[in-house]
């Protein structure tokens, strides 16, 4: 496949950054754009551009907001190709760009401090499991229907099911072509198989929200030590730097009034352990599961961002919330923001557990659960034993869930995807596909970095 170089090349166009400014040749014009041009691998970009600068073949250029959070583990190059195979007349892909795949509702932590987003529906089907060979048949259909990123997720915590955590499924995923990533509270870590997992090239993400056990105990509501953790994480670093040196450790640290004050010692020690990424989380969701700060809290916890946001170096990115901790959802109905309609329900899905251990397919994070402890409730787009039907009903959700994709900002009461709605509403009416070939890079605009 031609590289976005290449194809520039072809069309006469030059991209450079002069005296610390982006700077296009476009035949016969010259462009200066204010920003800097993020150049390298996705893992080398992450976390160092905040647009896109997109290119069509007519050498039109438009600048969009964009982050690579919006995609881990994937990139702009699987953004590319799903684009290139955009249906118009469906409006949707062939597949969703990103499949968050929740094996399990077992937790071996309980609520997070009370803000876990799951707690509410996980309680009554607490054991419900997706059986692995169901997943294999939802994970060779993804991969076989043109899906590009998959998420091992919860609900539950993923290394709760024995074939990720034995690193099968990744393996899988990786051997199909896909990329991987865990997010997980890391209460299992220590019986899992991060060599073969790390072999698989799967991105691991471990919830720390602590830097003393106590306190991690408190948090996670079990006896799981955040120094234990440490120690394997650092070991695994050490397998990593040997053996797939490209391949970044993430993190994150839920803020609450119980942690706030260990964040930036928890980042240090993230660091030091051989964490690659650090990215500090607001607590997102109704009233009921928000922490609740008093202003001098409020002065405390801002200073401490700051002193972790000057911990970042290219070995070692940190991201942090640049919306006050306090802000509330967006209301998309209230028009906290507008879109011609939801991307994210349109390239990207979840499927979860039913308590008959088959799955259940659903609009976004936002619903899991079916919406249950959120403040709007949503039926599934379909259910099933049947692992290699899903695509096919996803397809068809598109002209049969009584709430459309267009109609869903008009719809909901909360959304945590805005960044990703707006990039993909102004990106298809730019380059409106299949009309225009285009390029995509990546540009700095010297301003805050993006939460992640």
């Amino acid at each position: 496949m031609e590289s976005p170089q290449e194809k520039l090349r072809s069309w006469k166009v030059e991209a450079t950054n002069r005296m610390g400014i982006a700077h296009l040749s476009l035949a016969h014009q010259s462009i200066d754009v204010p920003g800097v041009l993020i150049f390298g691998s996705p893992w080398e970009r992450f976390g160092r551009y905040n647009h896109y600068l997109v290119i069509r073949d007519d050498l039109k250029t438009k600048i969009i907001p964009a982050h690579a959070g919006e995609l881990v583990p994937g990139s702009t190059e699987d953004l590319v190709h799903v684009l290139k195979h955009f249906q118009p007349k469906l409006q949707r892909p062939n597949a969703p760009m990103t499949l968050e795949l929740d094996p399990t509702n077992l937790c071996f932590s309980k609520d997070c401090g009370g803000h876990c987003f799951s707690a509410s529906y996980r309680s009554l089907a607490p054991k419900a499991h997706i059986p692995t060979e169901t997943m294999v048949d939802l994970i060779q259909v993804f991969s076989r229907n043109g899906g590009r990123i998959l998420r091992f997720d919860g609900g539950g915590d993923p290394l709760s099911h024995p074939d990720v955590r034995n690193g099968f499924l990744p393996e899988l995923a990786h051997q199909l072509g896909l990329k991987t990533t865990i997010l997980t509270a890391g209460d299992a870590i220590q019986t899992t198989n991060l060599e073969r997992i790390g072999a698989a090239n799967c991105y691991l993400r471990v919830s720390l929200n602590a830097a003393k056990d106590e306190t991690r105990q408190l948090f996670h509501g079990n006896k799981s030590r955040v120094s234990t953790l440490f120690q394997q994480i650092e070991s695994f670093a050490g397998w990593l730097r040997q053996n797939n040196p490209s391949l970044p450790i993430g993190s994150t640290f839920l803020i609450s009034h119980l942690n706030f004050k260990e964040v930036l010692d928890c980042a240090i020690r993230a660091r030091d352990s051989g964490i690659n990424h650090f990215s500090v989380r607001r607590v997102l969701g109704p009233a009921t599961l928000r922490p609740f700060f008093t202003n001098i809290q409020l002065i405390e916890l801002e200073e401490l961002l700051q002193r972790v946001r000057e911990l970042d170096t290219d070995q070692f990115r940190v991201f942090a919330p640049w919306r006050t901790i306090p802000e509330e959802d967006l209301n998309p109905s209230k028009k906290d923001f507008s879109a011609s309609t939801c991307w994210q329900s349109s390239f990207k899905t979840i499927i979860e557990p039913t308590p008959e251990n088959g799955y259940k397919t659903q609009l976004c994070g936002r619903y899991r659960g079916n919406g249950i402890g959120q403040k709007m409730q949503m039926e599934p787009l379909s259910e099933s034993h049947d692992g290699k039907r899903w695509v096919k009903d996803w397809q068809d959700s598109f002209s049969t869930y009584p709430i459309s994709r267009p109609q869903l900002p008009q719809t909901c009461l909360s959304c945590i995807d805005r960044g990703f709605i707006r990039l993909m509403d102004q990106i298809i009416d730019f380059i409106n596909p299949p009309e225009h070939d285009f390029v995509i890079l990546h540009l700095n605009r010297n301003t805050k970095y993006t939460e992640e």
